[in-house]
């Protein structure tokens, strides 16, 4: 299975620098504050040649990595601007749900489709709850629903330790800024990257 695998990798990250032109244009529409063409083809590879190493030899590999072609814009605009726009969001779910589907019916038995669902529901639910009752964004609600389907394929527990990785990456990383002084406690931090990068880490742990 080597073979296969390392094909997989390698075309997760000839993908993710295939689409940084796209990415760089979506995510145009909401800030000015881009890295380099240079760099951005290089995290775009980055992420879903990670995604893809994550993942594996799988059909479920087309579905995240959908997710993570669409978490290279939605990154870059949390970080600039602090939001995720709907118009980035709702699709990434949607394709991710209707590719775990596929995958389901492809055979692939690594995971289940009405678990993805099911995970999608209840984080899009838990987080849009979170959001009316705390200083929690709508845009890190809807960004649940693909994280919660992604995970959701692989268990209920690979949710919750995806989510626990991403608040605690969010908070390390806001302690290191305080420590610091390079932000104050009233400082709002994008939320979004670390939930991404705790998932990845999650999809790592499950295989």
């Amino acid at each position: 299975m080597l073979g296969p695998y390392v094909f997989t990798v390698v075309a997760g990250c000839a993908a993710g620098a295939g689409v940084h032109g796209l990415a760089r244009r979506e995510a145009a529409r909401y800030t000015e504050r881009l890295p380099s063409p240079v760099r951005l083809m290089g995290l775009g590879a980055a992420a879903l040649g990670a995604t893809a190493a994550a993942a594996g030899y799988h059909w479920h590999v087309l579905a995240l990595l959908w997710a993570a072609a669409c978490a290279v814009p939605l990154a870059l605009v949390d970080i600039a601007e602090h939001r995720l726009p709907r118009r980035l969001t709702y699709p990434s779910a949607a394709g991710t749900l209707l590719l775990l589907g596929a995958a389901d019916l492809a055979g692939d038995r690594t995971g289940s489709a009405p678990h993805a669902l099911y995970g999608a529901a209840a984080l899009g639910a838990v987080f849009w709850l979170m959001a009316l009752a705390l200083p929690f964004g709508l845009g890190d609600a809807a960004l649940g629903l693909t994280v919660g389907a992604v995970l959701g394929w692989y268990g209920f527990a690979a949710v919750f330790a995806g989510v626990l990785l991403g608040f605690l990456l969010a908070a390390g990383y806001g302690t290191a800024k305080l420590a610091a002084r390079r932000a104050g406690r009233r400082d709002e931090l994008p939320f979004g990257p670390f939930l991404l990068l705790g998932t990845l880490l999650a999809i790592a742990l499950s295989r």
